[in-house]
């Protein structure tokens, strides 16, 4: 009966392990868009965005842990976000209104997180100055964590 309960025990600890290394894949698998852009402009950085009008940003849009990006056009003056427009499959736009109003600065190409109002709902935007993303070459050269046997 001892060699049936660990067997058992065995199987059970081997399932648990193949569901729960499935899990962080899939997690990985749907990070956000928002979360791309954001490790991408940490690692490359960006130029500075000036005021004017952009028409070719990535506008994240969230509303809990579910979220999707979409193209969209916004104006700065002073480095403070003014208006947000969301690009519409038929071309044409629809204006954000901010729901919190605050002076939105953009920080690195990424906005600081806009409250606002769209469709009658409450989300969370970011704006994603994609055009000021810096070449690939400008990225800093990591180096590899030390191996602590190495130093011993």
């Amino acid at each position: 009966m001892n060699k049936k309960w660990m067997l058992f025990a065995f199987v059970m600890m081997l399932s648990s392990i193949g569901i729960f290394s499935q899990s962080t894949d899939e997690n990985n698998d749907q990070e956000s868009c928002y979360r791309k852009w954001y490790k991408i402009f940490q690692l490359r950085g960006a130029d500075d965005v000036t005021d004017g009008d952009y028409d070719n940003v990535v506008v994240s849009m969230r509303q809990g842990v579910h979220g999707s990006c979409y193209y969209g056009k916004v104006t700065v003056k002073k480095g403070i976000l003014t208006s947000i427009e969301i690009r519409i499959i038929d071309g044409k736009f629809e204006k954000v209104s901010f729901d919190v109003k605050e002076d939105y600065a953009v920080e690195n190409g990424i906005s600081e997180t806009v409250v606002a109002k769209l469709r009658g709902n409450r989300y969370e935007l970011n704006v994603v100055f994609k055009e000021k993303l810096r070449p690939k070459g400008n990225s800093f050269d990591q180096a590899p964590d030390p191996d602590i046997e190495e130093f011993k």
